[in-house]
This record gives C-alpha cells, sequence and structure tokens, in this order.
C-alpha cells in the first residue's frame, strides 16, 4: 500500500519536471525569491543602522549621518564646458569604431563564407554609425562655440 502510494507521487514528480513549463516557472519562483531575500536584507539593514544610532544617542556621542543626510549634503559635480566636449568627443569615437567594427565583421564573413545575404548583418552597424556621427557633429559645434567664448 506505502510503496504504491509513493510510487505514484514519484510518478507525478516524473510528469512535473518533464513539463515544458517547468523552467518558466522555476525562474519566476527564482526572482520571486531573489526579491524577497534583497527587501528582508535591506529591511535588516536599515534596523541595524538605527540601532547604531540609538546606541550612540544613549552614549552621549553624535550619531553617524544617514545616507539620506549625506545625499541632501553632496552637491553635484561642477561640468566644465570642456569636460562636456571632451566625452561627447569620446562617445563619437567610441560608436565610430563599434559601428565599424560590426560593418566590417558582417564584410569580412560574408567574403569568407561567400552568402552576400550575411551582408544584411552589416545595417547592424548603421545605427551607432548614425549616432557617432551625430555626436562627432555636435563635439564640433560644441568646441566652436569653446573657441568663440574664449575670444570675448
Amino acid at each position: 500500500m506505502v510503496l504504491e502510494v509513493l510510487s505514484t507521487v514519484l510518478t507525478g514528480v516524473g510528469e512535473i519536471a518533464n513539463s515544458p513549463f517547468i523552467v518558466p516557472v522555476a525562474g519566476c519562483f527564482m526572482i520571486a525569491v531573489i526579491v524577497i531575500a534583497s527587501t528582508a536584507a535591506a529591511s535588516r539593514k536599515r534596523e541595524i543602522e538605527s540601532q547604531e544610532r540609538l546606541a550612540a544617542i544613549a552614549k552621549g556621542l553624535v550619531p553617524p549621518p544617514t545616507q539620506e543626510e549625506l545625499a541632501m549634503t553632496r552637491q553635484p559635480p561642477a561640468t566644465s564646458a570642456y569636460r562636456r566636449y571632451s566625452n561627447i568627443r569620446l562617445t563619437g569615437i567610441i560608436l565610430l569604431g563599434g559601428a565599424l567594427g560590426v560593418i566590417l565583421f558582417f564584410c569580412v564573413l560574408s567574403w569568407i563564407i561567400g552568402d552576400r545575404h550575411i551582408l544584411a548583418g552589416a545595417a547592424a552597424g548603421l545605427v551607432p554609425l548614425g549616432l557617432g556621427i551625430g555626436f562627432l557633429a555636435d563635439a564640433n559645434l560644441q568646441k566652436r562655440e569653446l573657441e568663440s567664448s574664449e575670444l570675448r
């Protein structure tokens, strides 16, 4: 009797494990567990920080500032016009390099394999190519503005 019940249960588990829905269900379960664990860890961290502040106050010490207090006292970093120009120029150069690399990759792959349809993949490099050209054009405009403001 017990063996029959155990055999039925194990057969049912085997059918569930062979279901095509086991991976998505397990993935959703894993995400839920991660969210719950991170929420619990964050709550525990806030509780410990609160206990440390209360202990410091009880001893007559100045309590350490909280993360919110630190965030309110920080000033946003000052960015100069030259630094902004440099960052935009660097972004444009990186996008152009990536685009040319993708285009070159698909051209060489098409040449090696001998199939012209592979060249359609080179179109994926057109988006970063256009963005890179746009960033470099913007950098050129900013450079002119910097030069004209220095002449004044």
